[in-house]
């Protein structure tokens, strides 16, 4: 057995940076470009017609090399489930053209033939990406190829990690209920049930404060971002999935004992995630 902390992906680089999206070829207006970048895993982006080895480039800007990438660079591929590719790779180049690609995870010639049609893809790059201005996602096959959301990101550890006693991890009814004072309480059903998960952090401090403080302000109460819960199988990976989620309130902050004696900023944290339906 293995121990691994809860990951955080909360830089949606697609998202961020939608205007700059340039694709092979024409877009199903049904199923358009925007739906790469909908926030939801539900919607679908389409090619027009049936196409041979397609992909999908985006320019990061001028100014590429900040609060965009961060100074760690891009890591990451999400795409949920319902889509249907079997191969792909991400290249960088600084140029549009990609006149000469600098592999991010495996190559048009050598592409990754893992993704399985209709299963989530979650890659981690081979490499992290650089100053490089243009990233390209591209698919190796011939179909009409659909994706239903397109997240490239970068994965945030903290070197501390929860305190996991007592900590929440449940599902929660989504239902609204008619309170009767005796009887049958009528009940609609508003969706699918949902997972609630909470972490306490007792000592953030330094590099992790800044990310975390990062995280946080970055998505506030409107937007969704991956988490890898914590896990205790080997590979990690193997344990679950990664899940698509939102902070269900706002995280709680204190000041630790650290302050002043250490001479350095510290706090705790509570999280409450509840699991993304939109």
């Amino acid at each position: 057995m293995a121990y691994r902390a809860p990951r955080f992906s909360f830089r949606h680089i697609m998202l961020q940076r939608s205007t700059f999206i340039t694709l092979s070829h024409a877009e199903n207006p049904d199923f358009p470009e925007a739906n790469l970048v909908d926030d939801r895993a539900g919607t679908l982006f389409k090619f027009l017609s049936s196409q041979t080895d397609p992909f999908i480039d985006l320019n990061l800007g001028p100014s590429h090399g900040g609060p965009i990438q961060d100074t760690d660079g891009i890591d990451r591929l999400i795409i949920p489930a319902n889509h249907n590719i079997s191969a792909l790779y991400v290249e960088q180049d600084t140029v549009a053209n990609f006149a000469s690609p600098d592999p991010l995870h495996a190559t048009s010639g050598s592409p990754d033939t893992s993704p399985v049609p209709g299963t989530l893809i979650d890659i981690e790059f081979d490499t992290k990406s650089s100053d490089e201005q243009y990233i390209r996602v591209g698919i190796i096959g011939t179909d009409t190829y659909q994706i239903p959301q397109l997240i490239l990101t970068k994965v945030a550890t903290f070197t501390a990690g929860p305190d996991l006693a007592d900590s929440r991890d449940e599902k929660v009814a989504n239902v609204a209920r008619q309170i009767q004072p005796t009887g049958l309480s009528p009940t609609v059903q508003l969706g699918p049930d949902q997972r609630v998960i909470e972490y306490e952090y007792p000592l953030i401090e330094d590099a992790d404060l800044t990310a975390m403080e990062l995280l946080i302000n970055d998505v506030g109460m409107s937007f969704p971002f991956w988490v890898d819960p914590a896990s205790f199988s080997t590979p990690p990976e193997d344990d679950e999935p990664v899940l698509w989620m939102k902070f269900a309130s706002m995280p709680n902050s204190s000041n630790t004992v650290l302050v002043p004696s250490s001479q350095s900023r510290s706090k705790s944290f509570s999280m409450r995630l509840i699991e993304s339906l939109d």
